[in-house]
């Protein structure tokens, strides 16, 4: 195991902690060495992905959609309300040569050499996730019901 596989590791089990203390809003993982943590959205073409960007000292939040250009039209058509609910700006990814989109929001603030805001940051992504869940969800469902 190389040292960013031993900090990822590090970082999903003081995660899964601070889950279980927020009362478990979603389902824990396995904490594992990957740069990413996927939270069930309830949809089976899309989930939200926590992803460890350390060598841009990033933490993407992201609404990962799976091989479904029309979905990420439909919700891209309402981004200012979703934003606007969210209380988030994210960077709209069609990536039109690839099969999936994405819905990116960043948080500034990783660094594998220094944990002293790993508390602050887990705060702020458990809120941050179960906001984009409940507000993409609501999406999705109107869109699924079209």
């Amino acid at each position: 195991m190389n040292k960013s596989q031993g900090e990822r590791l590090t970082f999903w089990n003081i995660f899964n902690d601070e889950i279980v203390a927020h009362g478990k809003p979603f389902n824990i993982r396995k904490a594992t060495t990957d740069h990413w943590y996927d939270v069930a959205i309830g949809n089976s073409n899309c989930h939200l992905s926590i992803t460890l960007v350390n060598s841009e000292s990033f933490i993407g939040l992201e609404l990962y959609i799976d091989n479904n250009k029309d979905l990420f039209d439909a919700l891209y058509k309402n981004k200012d309300d979703i934003e606007s609910e969210a209380n988030m700006t994210f960077d709209w990814q069609r990536l039109d040569d690839k099969k999936a989109s994405r819905v990116l929001y960043k948080m500034l603030g990783l660094n594998f050499d220094d944990h002293s805001n790993y508390h602050k940051l887990m705060d702020a992504i458990i809120e941050k996730i179960v906001v984009m869940r409940t507000v993409f969800k609501g999406y999705i469902s109107k869109i699924s019901q079209l």
